[in-house]
């Protein structure tokens, strides 16, 4: 293209007409694009952004529903268009889970029935989207004297996006009439053609019952549409869900609603959803209805909002602000517990560390599918952040006791431990699905039944990611009947071995105490914890976004907070408590100190099956009475860094490497 040199070549001008390039080539198809002039950058905060203005029009998806109210308390009129920015099948069934979960979402909040109230005074109306190629956010804002402005960029209405927590693009537009009219016609079409009103009756019944929608299929906006207008017209559509909350509701509900859906027309890409196919949905849906709800479990759901930064328990809030008496009261529970593990045989201080970490852990979990999520976006690997806990060892030591404690520090209440037939990678999906939060505790797991199922459940790094679950519950194991843990199975999850126990009498006479901690156990302490953890986790996520070389120690921010916790209230951090880190968790000595201790034992009271060689660098040993099979156990702990080879009636490691992992110098005396 030739220039005179004062003409410009512009982008939008390139090619005016044709519908090819001077090759030949196909050009996409045209998109609108808005050509804006840049007058200058200022720094300000969202109330200056939206005050001064009487109406607002809004297109948002990923909403903070507390935020919104906090806007829209500005307005005296708003009309605002939710939406999931994201993908899932353009059909029925997926618009109606879609928008059945948006307004759940939104009916969870503390601000809800304010704006119940703001709708039944005609001054807010609400709308669901049902266009999932839409990712517009818009905010469209007059004033009666006829001043006007108009946000758009990349920001949702939420406290992160316009709070300045994370990096937006913000625009706008004052008292630009060209602009407010281009907006506000787009913005009025979408309501028109793209969205489904939200009534008072359906936000004030699912104030009431978060799974009103899920019952009660006919007042899902979309279906209140096809009854108004007998048909609507569906685009389909391709794209990638983005919320990740959101989505995994909305995955959960539309696989629900497909088997029941009727074959729709289709016709040039574009679905007819007719009246008649919506009855006979509601029918079907009506039955299946009953049918679960004879049949389902209540399962517990340990509930935590990112954005509001809330947790509830199965509906009900749990205090992140508890009464520091509440606190102490927790920690002398744990403390008393603690202290009880001196009635036990064997090293008692370790035992007690050990319990430590798994508690570091248990209670961090609830973070983990979060944090999972992000590293996977951010190109982290996500062994840091494991979802899978082990605790074995001899009978009576105070394994399933203890995850029942921690499990009532967590959530206030007793809840049922599973058994050895829940460990099948069938059912752990379903109960994955079906609690959030509280790790699932498969009791005394059989051998055989880990053996058989751990390759499905426990490898499968990357469950819950495609969906962008981040609520799903952790899963411990609790077992005597596994000698030792593989390397493949110990790098994906947190392993506590105990080496001690309490004999039947002693165990009858520690029972009360038992008792006693189960009993005055209740949220405070764990309310706390997470009030101050979710700040880290939120930094930490932001760190993982933008900074390179970052390692998310989630261990270290967790093991920080409960002894900052014990500080504030004026408790002394324990003997057997410490500041943890990832190696604590995933280093060698870590991974290998239950082998590690076995052959140190072995040294100091058999020295007579170990071999030095020091000019092959090789340290052999031959078991205990010659065990082939108590050597196997060793072997598949044992860290890599060992070197270690397994024969027929040996263990061999490399001598220097030992050495430095075991700290001890191998040198057999000259005599005896």
């Amino acid at each position: 293209m030739k220039s005179n040199g004062n003409d410009q070549i512009n982008l939008f001008s390139y090619y005016p007409e044709e519908t090819t390039d001077p090759i030949g080539i196909e050009i996409p198809d045209a998109i609108g694009v808005v050509q804006a002039s840049f007058k200058k950058c200022v720094t300000t905060n969202w109330e200056e952004l939206f005050d001064g203005f009487d109406q607002l029009y809004a297109i948002t998806f990923s909403s903070g529903m507390d935020f919104v109210n906090k806007v829209v308390s500005k307005f005296s009129h708003s009309e605002i268009i939710f939406g999931c920015e994201g993908v899932m099948n353009n059909d029925a069934a997926a618009i109606m889970a879609m928008q059945a979960k948006v307004i759940q979402n939104y009916a969870r909040r503390k601000s809800a029935k304010a704006m119940a109230e703001r709708i039944a005074e005609g001054t807010l109306e609400l709308f669901v989207s049902r266009d999932t190629k839409s990712h517009e956010k818009i905010y469209i804002l007059s004033s009666e004297n006829g001043r006007t402005r108009v946000i758009t960029g990349s920001a949702n209405m939420s406290r992160s996006a316009f709070g300045g927590i994370q990096r937006e693009n913000i625009l706008c537009f004052d008292n630009d009439t060209p602009a407010f009219d281009h907006y506000k016609g787009l913005f009025d079409e979408f309501k028109e053609t793209c969205s489904d009103s939200v009534s008072f009756k359906t936000i004030l019944s699912m104030i009431g019952d978060e799974d009103y929608l899920e019952d009660n299929i006919q007042d899902i906006p979309i279906l209140k549409t096809v009854e108004d207008k007998k048909m609507i017209i569906l685009e389909d559509t391709k794209d990638d869900m983005s919320d990740a909350e959101l989505v995994a509701g909305i995955k959960g509900f539309e696989a629900e609603l497909k088997p029941m859906m009727p074959k729709q027309k289709k016709e040039n890409g574009r679905l007819y959803i007719s009246g008649e196919a919506i009855r006979e949905v509601k029918r079907k849906n009506k039955e299946n209805r009953e049918i679960k709800a004879i049949k389902e479990k209540r399962l517990p759901k340990l509930h935590l909002d990112y954005d509001s930064r809330s947790l509830d328990f199965n509906g009900k809030h749990i205090s992140l602000e508890p009464e520091k008496e509440a606190v102490r009261t927790d920690i002398k529970c744990l403390t008393e517990y603690f202290e009880g593990f001196s009635s036990f045989n064997g090293d008692v201080l370790q035992t007690q560390k050990n319990y430590f970490i798994f508690l570091n852990w248990f209670f961090s979990s609830i973070f983990m599918p979060y944090l999972r999520l992000t590293a996977y976006n951010n190109n982290y690997d996500m062994i840091p952040f494991p979802v899978f806990g082990i605790i074995y060892g001899d009978s009576n030591g105070g394994k399933s006791t203890f995850t029942k404690l921690l499990s009532k520090l967590m959530c206030g209440h007793r809840v049922p431990l599973n058994s050895t037939n829940d460990f099948t990678s069938t059912e752990i999906e379903d109960l994955k699905r079906g609690r959030e939060g509280l790790p699932i505790v498969i009791d005394d797991l059989a051998k055989m039944q880990f053996q058989n199922n751990n390759e499905k459940i426990i490898k499968d790094d990357e469950w819950g990611i495609p969906e962008k679950f981040i609520n799903y519950p952790a899963v411990v194991i609790t077992t005597n009947k596994l000698p030792s843990i593989t390397a493949d199975i110990s790098k994906r999850a947190v392993t506590c071995h105990i080496d001690a126990k309490i004999n039947k009498e002693a165990g009858a006479k520690n029972s009360k105490r038992i008792n006693d901690s189960m009993k005055s156990a209740s949220t405070a302490f764990f309310g706390e914890y997470v009030r101050i953890m979710l700040g880290k986790i939120l930094s930490l996520e932001n760190s993982m976004k933008t900074e390179k070389d970052f390692f998310p120690d989630v261990f270290l921010l967790s093991s920080e907070t409960i002894r900052d916790i014990f500080s504030e209230c004026g408790e002394q951090f324990p003997e057997y408590a410490s500041i943890l880190s990832f190696s604590d968790y995933f280093g060698d000595r870590a991974v290998g100190k239950n082998a590690m201790e076995k052959i140190i034992r072995a040294w100091e009271t058999e020295p007579k099956q170990f071999k030095v060689d020091r000019r092959a660098n090789k340290l052999i040993y031959s078991g205990e009475n010659g065990n082939v099979y108590s050597l196997k156990y060793i072997y598949d702990e044992l860290p890599p860094a060992l070197n270690s080879k397994l024969n027929a009636t040996n263990l061999v490691m490399d001598l220097d490497k030992a050495e430095i992992l075991f700290g001890k110098k191998f040198k057999k005396k000259l005599f005896g």
